[in-house]
This record gives structure tokens, C-alpha cells and sequence, in this order.
């Protein structure tokens, strides 16, 4: 996120703790701890009230960019099974690549679907929509963080400390709050109690985080 204002970003000794909570060193640690570095940016962006007057307009034009390419680039992939069909007819393409691309279709479409949908959401909650829901955004923050873990690490987040997760919430938050006003505050509204209801289910009833 370019907010005109340096990137929050762990110390080598925070990382490294960080690393020693998860268990790993690895490239899949080294991605989760970027993850939350972009989330720990976001979320004291939003605290800031940096948000409370609408996106600003250099994010939104960009987001709405990026929302008419991914449609644009939608279109022209639903065409390409009945391309890919002529092509075989014409004895061009074999089997199997039709196979490929049949496959590496299916993948590209539905993120880019979700893409889109998410870019929709996110600004009709920036322009005002969203605002009634009264949603905190500490629950977004731990759910953010909790959703990085699984898909980075490949685990679970658990509040069973054997999951690794509550540790790495810990830390995250503590090291995060020296510096960040907005998730000092939020690390000491999340309870065990409020942890586990939000990796149970999310604060908008969605279903919860598994692996």
C-alpha cells in the first residue's frame, strides 16, 4: 500500500522470534511475516482515519483499473474454450494441450471473479456501505493475520498453542504495538475468548478459517 509513509516492517530480531514461535525458517515463513508486515500497514492506515472520508482517489482510480482489466481479461478467456476447439478440429492441437489450457483456465478465471468482487466491496465499504455493519477492525486484523498463516504455513490457526498460531498472534501484536499506536490497542481488546470466536467464525457470519 503506498501511503506516502515508510512500510511497517519487523526488525531482524522480531522476524526472527517470529520465526521461532512458527517453527520455520523458511520461504513460506519468510512470505507469512511479509503478509502480516502489509497487514499490521493496512490496519493502522484504517485506525488512522485515513479512510474516514472515502478511498482516497489515487487507490480507488487504481483499484477501478484493475477491476476493468480483470473483466476485460474474463471476457476474452470465457471465449477461448471455443477457440481451442476450432483449433483442434483443425488437427492444430493436440489432446493433451487442450487438456492444459482447459485446467489453466478453470484456475485463472475464478480469482480473477473473486478479484473483482473483491475490489467492488472494498470500495462500496470505503464509500460509506460497509460503515453500518459496525465491524471492529481488530477482528479484520486477527481474521487477516489468521488467513496468512494458513495459507503461507499450510497449518490450522488454532487457539490450541500446539497450532503455533496464539504464540505468533502474540508476538505479532506486542512487537507490531511498540510502534503502531492503533495495534497496541487492539492487542489488548483481543481476549482468548474473542480469539476463538473469531477463528470459529467470522465477524460477518462467514464460515470459519480450516485449513
Amino acid at each position: 500500500m503506498n501511503t506516502g509513509r515508510p512500510a511497517f516492517a519487523f526488525t531482524p530480531h522480531e522476524a526472527a522470534l517470529l520465526m521461532k514461535e512458527i517453527g520455520q525458517t523458511d520461504i513460506s515463513a519468510i512470505s507469512f511475516i511479509t503478509d502480516v508486515e502489509a497487514c499490521l500497514q493496512a490496519f493502522e492506515y484504517a485506525t488512522n482515519g485515513e479512510m474516514s472520508s472515502g478511498m482516497p482517489k489515487e487507490i480507488s482510480d487504481r483499484l477501478a483499473t484493475i477491476a476493468h482489466t480483470a473483466a476485460e481479461l474474463r471476457s476474452a478467456l470465457y471465449q477461448l474454450p471455443e477457440d481451442v476447439g476450432m483449433l483442434l478440429d483443425l488437427h492444430l492441437l493436440s489432446d493433451g494441450a487442450r487438456r492444459r489450457i482447459g485446467m489453466d483456465f478453470s484456475q485463472i478465471v475464478e480469482p480473477l471473479e473473486d478479484m473483482a468482487g473483491g475490489i467492488v466491496e472494498l470500495r462500496r465499504t470505503a464509500g460509506g456501505d460497509g460503515r453500518q455493519k459496525n465491524l471492529r477492525l481488530e477482528d479484520h486484523l486477527v481474521r487477516a493475520i489468521a488467513t496468512a498463516f494458513r495459507n503461507r504455513m499450510n497449518r490450522k490457526p488454532d487457539v490450541d498453542t500446539r497450532s503455533g498460531f496464539p504464540g505468533a498472534l502474540t508476538h505479532i501484536l506486542e512487537a507490531a504495538g511498540h510502534r503502531l499506536p492503533g495495534v497496541a490497542a487492539a492487542a489488548a481488546a483481543i481476549t482468548p475468548a474473542r480469539l476463538r470466536a473469531l477463528l470459529r467464525s467470522g465477524t460477518d457470519g462467514s464460515a470459519p478459517i480450516t485449513r
